[in-house]
């Protein structure tokens, strides 16, 4: 029998394709330190108390008496961040499956408010005017065959051993800037995978070959277009490696970077939902974050500016 009526296509109702990463770094590239004010101040000691001096007493001499206790702080601000979005009546009764009007505006906000943070984080974290004097430039990228970056890599450790008396614990790189690593020789030669190794390095096998404890990947991209332009996807975080000290939670007489700072009794990001009447029938969603990515010693940081 003939088809009389018209053929609706139908969305799939299992399956929607966007970009929506995954590889946020800002919230574990940092200790978290958690605060009940948003303004204060952080506390540091001097070096008073690592000088030589002369401790020798012997018979009836007295101790020489030390002054090893400098003190010192640094302010630091927590800052909110938020973005409202707003679903109309129109927009329930007409978004099908698998579309959700609430859950897709809630996903839009949130992806809003990460890709702010990761650039905020990013922009700290690998800048050469933070990093002032402790910043080093291939002049081989590591994509030549003829690059070092084992040498580099060295310099970057002993600088902060130097600085600060502890070798850095954590790396973080580019998506990009892993792919050359993990087919790089020199990587593969010093874990012994020269001639016996099939395939590329893993992460382990990059941490290993670094000396590090924590190598953190960071691959989300943003988009750099203007409103109403083409898009153009870019990398968040740039084709550098930074070498730093981060310990595992924040804690009194350490040596870190940094802090992720955040206001007790958040769980961190947040949405707020409330009924407007402006559309009649709509809702108003409100997606939002405060803190601070505070850098306290630099000393514990060293950079590798565009390797690639």
């Amino acid at each position: 029998m003939a088809q009389t009526k018209a053929i609706v296509d139908k969305l799939l109702t299992q399956v929607s394709n966007g970009i929506f990463p995954a590889g946020y770094i800002a919230d574990k590239c940092l200790p978290e330190l958690v605060t009940k004010q948003k303004s204060g101040l952080i506390g540091a000691y001097g070096n008073n108390h690592l000088r030589l001096s002369d401790d020798l007493i012997g018979g009836r001499s007295e101790a020489r008496r030390a002054d090893p206790i400098t003190r010192s702080s640094q302010t630091y601000l927590l800052e909110t961040h938020a973005l409202e979005g707003v679903v109309t009546a129109d927009d329930y009764a007409n978004v099908e499956q698998p579309y959700d009007a609430e859950a897709d505006e809630v996903a839009g906000l949130t992806h809003l408010v990460l890709t702010n943070k990761e650039r905020a984080f990013a922009s700290q974290m690998f800048s050469t005017s933070v990093f002032s004097g402790r910043v080093t430039t291939p002049g081989v990228k590591y994509g030549s065959a003829s690059s070092d970056p084992l040498a580099d890599f060295k310099t970057a450790q002993n600088a902060i051993v130097d600085s600060v008396g502890m070798q850095p614990n954590a790396v973080i790189m580019s998506q990009k800037v892993f792919n050359v690593l993990k087919y790089n020789p020199q990587l593969a030669d010093v874990l012994g995978f020269k001639y016996n190794q099939a395939g590329s390095l893993s992460v382990l096998d990059i941490a290993n070959a670094l000396n590090v404890e924590e190598v953190l990947i960071a691959n989300a991209p943003y988009n750099s277009a203007k409103e109403g332009q083409a898009d153009s996807m870019t990398q968040i975080w740039s084709d550098s490696i930074l070498f730093y000290v981060k310990p595992k939670s924040a804690a009194k007489y350490q040596l870190s970077l940094g802090y992720s700072m955040k206001m007790s009794g958040s769980l961190g990001r947040e949405v707020y939902k409330y009924d407007m009447n402006n559309p009649p029938g709509s809702t108003g969603i409100i997606v939002q974050d405060s803190y601070q990515c505070k850098l306290v010693n630099v000393s514990c940081g060293y950079l590798l500016n565009s390797v690639l």
